[in-house]
């Protein structure tokens, strides 16, 4: 029975951790280490700028998640110590942010890698490239157990000591890459795998991203700029939405648009001081592509919720999939809800939840009663 009540005790406690909680966000470089430097910009600085800015989205739109940064201000900190400061807090996740560069004006595009062999050797002079900041930091030889800066043979007798949390890194890294080619007009160069030692000393799922090239006078231009800035941070934060969402099986991702609400838009959602329930219903006439039917006042209805966001999207945007243009619209507070299908009856509110996670995976049920959200035991119920 002791054992018994031990080992329930120690799965309630895995279970209530289960998530993602706690994030690091590493602004690459930094102090006496400025990373590639271009003609305008240098990318510690651009670093910082998106790791602080991604920060604040996070906890704006999740504010249980704790935010870590290995660094908040121009100061040089030591690869190994950034690893060791997601380790301390227990991370769950590790983001480092960079910026990419190339003796060459010509390339150009976003990548994002992950802890591996790169059996291409694509991959080689990136990582050593980064990884040659170690040369700032004093007995770095003792540090990081040998490895020797321009050194291929050790770069790759290292690469191969860190794989647990790879599966997860890439399918993070995955969706970083696909928030890039939604929200700019960078190549994509794709995810890749390679030896970073910012990485290796991360034990949870990591992902490194590049954002476009400085040493191509078209993209340094960009990326330095604060549009560019603003879109990098905005899709390190969709990916980790999406990824958290998939992660802990619940809820739908929330999507950082670019598009501000307009005055217009912004007046209809209630005040500070009034309730979620007041500014759902005071805020419920919204366009709807079909009219509504048996959804008086009084009435309890079903609909599949598709997407938040805490800006207003065009009902065509992408991430509807089949449903563009075909979704509508509802504000709680600041926040844009989007859902598809609605109806009386629960059964076939579950039918067509089934088939809206066929293109939306994360789609779920919601229940109101008119345009006021309710619990879907109490919908039931009744």
């Amino acid at each position: 029975m002791c054992l018994f009540l031990v080992t329930t005790l120690f799965v309630n406690a895995q279970q209530t951790s289960i998530g993602i909680n706690t994030v690091v966000i590493d602004a690459g470089h930094g102090g006496n280490d400025p990373g590639a430097v271009g003609r305008i910009y240098k990318e510690k600085d651009i670093n910082l700028d998106v790791a602080l800015q991604l920060g604040a989205l996070i906890r704006k739109n999740y504010p249980s998640v704790k935010v870590v940064y290995t660094r908040d201000k121009d100061v040089f900190i030591p690869l190994y110590d950034r690893g060791k400061i997601a380790n301390r807090v227990n991370a769950d996740l590790f983001i480092s942010i960079h910026v990419n560069s190339n003796t060459s004006h010509t390339p150009s595009g976003t990548s994002t890698y992950v802890m591996g062999v790169d059996k291409t050797g694509k991959s080689l002079d990136v990582a050593m490239k980064e990884n040659d900041v170690i040369t700032y930091e004093e007995d770095y030889s003792t540090k990081y157990q040998g490895y020797v800066p321009g050194s291929a043979e050790s770069f790759i007798i290292f690469s191969f000591t860190q794989f647990t949390h790879q599966t997860q890194s890439i399918t993070l890294a995955d969706m970083v890459q696909k928030q890039f080619g939604r929200s700019t007009s960078l190549p994509n160069r794709g995810v890749n795998q390679a030896g970073f030692l910012v990485l290796w000393y991360a034990s949870m799922p990591s992902i490194l991203a590049e954002f476009g090239f400085i040493s191509n006078p078209t993209e340094e231009r960009y990326i330095g700029s604060d549009k560019g800035r603003s879109a990098y941070a905005r899709c390190l934060f969709n990916a980790f939405s999406e990824y958290k969402t998939r992660c802990e099986g619940r809820g739908t991702a929330i999507v950082a648009v670019d598009t501000p609400p307009s005055a217009t838009e912004d007046s209809s959602s209630t005040s500070e001081s009034t309730s979620e329930s007041t500014s759902v219903a005071e805020s419920s006439s919204v366009e709807r592509d079909e009219p509504r039917e048996n959804t008086a006042r009084g009435s309890v209805t079903f609909r599949v919720q598709v997407a938040t966001a805490d800006h207003k999207l065009p009902k065509n945007a992408s991430l509807f999939g089949p449903y563009r243009g075909r979704v509508t619209e509802l504000i709680v507070g600041r926040t844009y809800k989007y859902y598809v299908g609605e109806t009386t009856s629960y059964e076939e509110a579950l039918s067509v939840q089934r088939q809206v996670r066929q293109s939306i995976r994360d789609a779920f049920l919601v229940a109101f009663e008119g345009d006021t959200p309710i619990s879907m035991e109490e919908a039931r119920r009744r």
